[in-house]
């Protein structure tokens, strides 16, 4: 009753490589739920912005949390940045599923977009990355995507800020090198 303390919230987890939370943004919601085995569709629903977020193990608590709902504050900016810097990937990648579809409709599985707005609907975020501010205190985090283009190897945006520095394949969410 004299506890003071309050547990962190939200609710933190570690396990022996990283810091886990998760939390509920509204700017990321609509997309796919994408908690499936690699990044693989779990639900039709749209998700309702529930995002999981994972850092080093040895980054500090605080610094984990401020980080993670500094993302989750810019969530709307985020996502338009990412699903911007992901279109021309769409693209390329499109061709060669069109290739491999046999009993799928194209248009279900990749159809024509004509907005970076129109890819909500074919992916969804897997994990947000968070690394430690740089020297500048600039924020540093990915964004892992489960896709219909990719499904191999997911999608990822690297980003400084709100700017969008690198995008590819899933491993550009968090390889912050």
């Amino acid at each position: 009753m004299y506890n003071t303390d309050a547990p962190p919230y939200p609710e933190i987890n570690f396990d022996e490589y990283c810091i886990y939370t998760s939390i509920k943004s509204d700017g990321f919601s609509g997309l796919n739920v994408r908690n499936g085995p690699y990044g693989a569709l779990s639900s039709c629903e749209p998700s309702d912005g529930t995002v999981h977020y994972s850092g080093d193990k040895d980054m500090g608590t605080e610094t984990f949390l401020t980080e993670s709902k500094w993302v989750s504050d810019h969530a709307v900016e985020i996502l338009d940045a990412a699903l911007s810097a992901m279109v021309d990937q769409y693209w390329e990648n499109r061709e060669y599923v069109l290739e491999c579809l046999v009993d799928e409709d194209p248009s279900e599985v990749v159809p024509e977009i004509s907005a970076p707005q129109d890819l909500k609907s074919l992916c969804g975020i897997v994990a947000v990355h968070i690394n430690t501010p740089d020297d500048s205190g600039n924020h540093r985090f990915g964004i892992e995507f489960g896709c219909n283009w990719e499904d191999e190897h997911g999608a990822g945006v690297r980003f400084k800020n709100l700017i969008a520095i690198e995008d590819g394949h899933a491993s550009e969410a968090f390889d912050f090198r």
